[in-house]
């Protein structure tokens, strides 16, 4: 079997090559990397990964890499995939998300043949649903879409997308809503990750001991990544084209429940939380839990690591190591 992943040096990227070369050892990687990209880092010297140069937002270049692969599934995840930054440049999020996504289904709409019909699985998000109203959770496949940023409105637009080109031309595309994921090696600007990294460098005496909070009592479904990326496969195995599926752990966590299970992981145990309501945003705050029973009555998965006790600890040990 032959994989393409597009954005495959990002977090989730990573981790599913991760993924595929432990569980999947048949499986022949190939990925997309923005131009003069550095890679090592990421890869270091897997020889499995077949790396392509190739910016999704440039038609030819996408429709010449897909000429020469031809593969049998196509996990897209390339993506502007901060809702911050998609507030500070809307435009780039909307072109980079929606236009390169087209881009890659005009390629393989206009070289599919009996002999290339790929699976296509789209990354969307739970920020398509918006936070809750009162007793509407857990969000079901049949909830409804209220976006709240330039991230959440470019999501629902691949996410429809991908019905139209299956409606349309029956392409075999899988459409995922996945909820929040994190876990080591995620970047720290997300917040999980960087209250792991602060916690690190108090423990370092890098950074003097306090950490500065937006809201914590904004409720999420999180899941590993590592979870995630399984899912992920066994959604272009066993999903059925044109439907969508949220990925999700059914569980919700406040972010003052997360951030005080890794201040118990710390060896530090004078660190002071400080509320900073300068740093609020519009999404922040509410409840978004989704429901998973759809996904795992296809495909029978179901989360394996414990989030709050490994997960964490995880991310705190990377950031540990990294610094």
């Amino acid at each position: 079997m032959k994989i393409l992943i597009t954005g495959i040096t990002g977090f989730v990227g990573s981790h599913f090559v991760d993924y595929l070369s432990q569980s999947q050892p048949e499986v022949e990687i190939h990925g997309t990397v923005l131009p003069n990209q550095a890679t090592n880092e990421v890869f270091g010297q897997n020889q499995k990964v077949v790396l392509h140069p190739c910016d999704i937002n440039e038609k030819f270049e996408i429709r010449r890499l897909i000429m020469e692969l031809k593969p049998d599934k196509i996990f897209h995840l390339a993506a502007q995939s901060y809702v911050s930054s998609s507030w500070e440049n809307p435009e780039l999020t909307l072109h980079t998300n929606i236009i390169g996504q087209s881009n890659l289904f005009e390629a393989v709409r206009h070289l599919r043949d009996k002999d290339f019909d790929p699976v296509i699985l789209i990354a969307g998000s739970s920020e398509e649903y918006g936070p809750a109203k009162d007793g509407e959770v857990p969000f079901t496949e049949n909830s409804e879409l209220r976006p709240q940023s330039p991230y959440a409105i470019s999501k629902i637009a691949q996410d429809f997308m991908g019905f139209q080109y299956w409606k349309s031309y029956e392409m075999k595309i899988i459409r995922i809503r996945a909820f929040n994921h994190t876990g080591p090696r995620r970047d720290s600007v997300f917040g999980i990750s960087g209250f792991a990294k602060k916690i690190a460098e108090i423990e370092k005496n890098i950074l003097p001991p306090q950490i500065e909070t937006r809201d914590l009592s904004a409720v999420r479904d999180f899941t590993d990544v590592r979870d995630v990326v399984r899912a992920y496969f066994l959604a272009a195995e066993k999903c059925q084209p044109g439907e969508v599926y949220n990925i999700c752990s059914s569980i919700g966590f406040s972010f003052k429940e997360i951030l005080d299970k890794l201040l118990n992981f710390s060896t530090m145990k004078n660190i002071k939380v400080i509320s900073d309501p300068q740093g609020l945003r519009p999404t922040d705050g509410g409840k978004i839990i989704g429901d998973n029973s759809k996904f795992k009555l296809a495909t029978g998965w179901q989360p394996e690591i414990d989030f709050l006790n490994q997960t964490l600890l995880d991310m705190l040990n990377y950031w540990r190591e990294k610094l």
